[in-house]
């Protein structure tokens, strides 16, 4: 079997040094982390460079084309690209109401009548967004027992959220064993990343509104793997970590010619997802310089989550190639400072611990 591995070494535990603090997560497979946050000061150079508010992070030496290595001889068995097109084509459209909510975003005549209507319509996703609120991931002290309750007590955007990842839970439910991933681990690593983005978003100041977007970009960013990880087992082909760094993405184009985040964007003009979510799921490896401050944030935001709950082997094997690198850049870059990354850290469990009551 081959094995292409990215990654950042195996370790039980992260240790960082953020200026005048130290972070250590310990990480066990499909456990919360635990996480030691020493002092209390950070220094504020650590937040210079390419990082700073307003500021688009160096370019990338490639494209995020992959053409350069589908080019590439030597390569027997890669897929061409009508191949890949047609595997997007098979994927199965969004429920209507996921669409038709996603059409609403950000139209003032959007009302929580219009959604309770819009859910009404499809039972099945209403049974799992109910059967999501009332779990741990979500953390009510009181269950809810219909639509229009879960209104009140969690809000119009929020429910939103959740009927997106509703509708999804299926779909992502997939064995991506490539990929590092455990069983239904694509589902358990989006939904707690997803988690994570949002109250990323709800203390770096990008509000209650554009925190769901987050929520919305995490849960979603990986859908390009639905598509690429049927023709990694075909070539035998494992990603697993070593020790070095590398890049999963140079490493899906080394071994397809594509890689996730290229053909996500597909799928994500086959769903006509809105265009902050696209850009989410085309860049959140690769932000481009071009980005405007509020998408820089959000993209960080993302990388971050991701990285912290594959920290915490949420969804993942323990020899998984995911980056897990976090420093104090990637926090500011994401809109957070010593404190509130702190206060991020104490919520971590919660968000990630309700996970396997979601499926």
């Amino acid at each position: 079997m081959n094995s292409a591995s990215p990654g950042t070494g195996n370790r039980p535990g992260i240790t960082r040094s953020l200026g005048d603090q130290t972070l250590v997560l310990y990480h066990p497979p499909l456990a919360a982390p635990t996480v030691l946050v020493y002092a209390q000061t950070m220094a504020d150079d650590l937040f210079g460079g390419r990082f700073k508010p307003g500021a688009a992070p160096q370019p990338d030496d490639d494209d995020d084309s992959g053409s350069s290595y589908r080019n590439q001889r030597g390569r027997a068995g890669r897929p061409a690209e009508n191949e890949i097109a047609t595997a997007v084509d098979t994927l199965p459209a969004l429920p209507t109401v996921v669409t038709q909510i996603l059409a609403q975003v950000g139209k003032t005549y959007s009302s929580a009548a219009d959604l309770e209507a819009l859910i009404g319509q499809d039972m099945v996703i209403a049974g799992r967004l109910l059967k999501m609120v009332n779990s741990p991931f979500y953390g009510l002290s009181h269950p809810i027992a219909s639509i229009t309750q879960a209104v009140a007590i969690i809000g119009f955007a929020s429910l939103k959220s959740l009927v997106l990842a509703a509708s999804t839970a299926n779909l992502l439910v997939v064995d991506l064993g490539s990929y590092g991933l455990a069983p239904e681990g694509l589902w358990r690593n989006s939904i707690a990343t997803a988690a994570v983005s949002r109250a990323i978003g709800l203390r770096n100041g990008a509000g209650k509104d554009d925190a769901e977007e987050y929520f919305a970009a995490g849960l979603l960013r990986d859908v390009g793997m639905l598509v690429l990880g049927p023709f990694l087992r075909r070539r035998n082909v494992v990603l697993r970590r070593v020790v070095g760094v590398q890049d999963i993405l140079a490493t899906e184009r080394q071994e397809l010619g594509f890689d996730h985040c290229w053909v996500g964007d597909r799928v994500a003009e086959k769903w006509r997802l809105p265009p902050g979510l696209r850009l989410a799921i085309a860049k959140h490896h690769r932000i481009p310089t071009t980005a405007l401050a509020k998408d820089l944030r959000q993209l960080a935001a993302v990388r971050l989550a991701e990285r912290l709950v594959y920290a915490a082997g949420v969804g993942v094997l323990p020899d998984h190639p995911f980056d897990q690198y976090i420093d104090g850049l990637l926090i500011q870059a994401a809109g957070l400072d010593a404190i509130s990354f702190q206060g991020l850290m104490t919520e971590i469990p919660r968000l990630v611990s309700g996970v396997s009551e979601t499926v």
